[in-house]
């Protein structure tokens, strides 16, 4: 049976699947929901699929401008959807005021949502990664000069970053500089990143250049300015990477 004003709700089932609904057009929908076993049947079909997602990838914080990049998609879906139609004034004024991802249909926002959150997709029972991944090591600290520091190594494809935890400042004078430790080479090749924790003895370093072909990143204190050559070995800091 198709429940009364069942055009209206047929763009709103991904969204209610998706958990995008403000609460007053959830519970509106819920009460369709009631008397349409189409939208139901819909709804049915659709929950193992947005059930699923969730579980199918890493859990990640989203960048601060997902929203804007989704908008952006979405705006552009309306446009082409009111062209097809005729003219966005057909829409529900309150549709027009706003238009998010419960305008789309279902399977439309399913779609929205794994490409610009850029998540891997399950294919034939295999993840289908969309980027590159993320990997943390744990860097060997010098006990004789850090003691009680932690430090991780985070690596995306081939840029990174040091975590810094508990680090003691450098002795005045000096602060830490990282080096890269490449394959064939035997001394490692100093970069510009010169830096000294926080009061707290935390930092976070950027890594400078490309990690392909590097064993390890190394850490040393120098002298304010750097050095072109490691005046202190061994490294305060170790983070192998093979």
């Amino acid at each position: 049976m198709i429940g009364e004003g069942h055009e209206r709700w047929t763009d709103f089932v991904g969204a209610y699947l998706l958990g995008a609904l403000p609460d007053d057009e959830r519970q509106d929908f819920e009460g369709h929901l009631d008397g349409c076993t189409v939208c139901r049947a819909e709804v049915d079909s659709l929950r193992v699929a947005s059930n699923a997602l969730p579980a199918s990838v890493e859990q990640l914080l989203p960048p601060p401008a997902l929203k804007d990049r989704i908008m952006a998609v979405v705006e552009a879906e309306s446009e082409l959807l009111a062209a097809a139609s005729g003219s966005r004034a057909d829409l529900p004024e309150r549709r027009r005021r706003r238009f998010s991802l419960p305008s789309l249909r279902p399977a439309t926002a399913l779609a929205v949502v794994v490409a610009v959150l850029g998540i891997g997709v399950l294919v034939g029972g295999q993840l289908k990664d969309s980027g590159p991944s993320t990997q943390t090591i744990t860097a060997e600290v010098n006990p004789d000069r850090a003691q009680g520091a932690q430090v991780r190594l985070v690596r995306t494809g081939d840029a990174a970053k040091l975590d810094v935890r508990g680090m003691p400042a450098p002795p005045e004078g000096r602060v830490y500089q990282v080096w890269l430790k490449r394959e064939g080479r035997e001394a490692p090749v100093p970069t510009s990143a010169l830096w000294v924790p926080r009061n707290d003895g935390s930092a976070s370093v950027d890594v400078p250049g490309s990690l392909k072909d590097v064993e390890a990143v190394l850490v040393t204190g120098e002298p304010v300015g750097g050095s072109n050559a490691p005046t202190q070995l061994p490294p305060t800091i170790t983070a192998p990477l093979t």
